[in-house]
């Protein structure tokens, strides 16, 4: 006869759910934006943009690239409103690196931002790829 013994471990599993109050929210919100220090739309008035469809598809490339690269779209990019005597219109306000990814994701055929596109290669030596 065979005699199997049985052990049992057991475990108490506690679970713990963390609440945020509205003021803490509120406040990594404010800390998520604190690097957001330029507006698209100056991007595009230094690149000399052609149109606000170049503008907004400039910006839909930055943070393709960012998603992309693993880069966390909050704390780079942010849709804002802005009021005018003949409307609303929307902007985005960016990071340093924001801007800089909108200015080099204007049109190719743009001859600021093929200049600034080969500048930047050419200043960081990346000719070994």
């Amino acid at each position: 006869m065979h005699l199997c013994s049985s052990i049992f471990i057991r475990m108490q599993l506690t679970l713990i759910q963390t609440r945020t109050s509205p003021v803490m929210d509120e406040f990594a919100e404010k800390m998520a934006t604190l690097n957001l220090l330029y507006y698209a739309s100056e991007a595009a008035t230094e690149m000399e943009f052609d149109s606000p469809e170049e503008l907004q598809d400039s910006v839909k490339r930055a943070i393709e690239f960012c998603l992309s690269a693993g880069i966390p779209i909050k704390g780079n990019f942010q849709r804002v409103y802005k009021c005018f005597d003949d409307g609303i219109l929307y902007d985005w306000k960016v990071s340093q690196l924001g801007y800089k990814l909108v200015c080099l994701s204007g049109k190719p055929s743009n001859p600021i931002v093929a200049r600034s596109f080969i500048q930047l290669i050419k200043d960081n030596h990346l000719n070994h790829f």
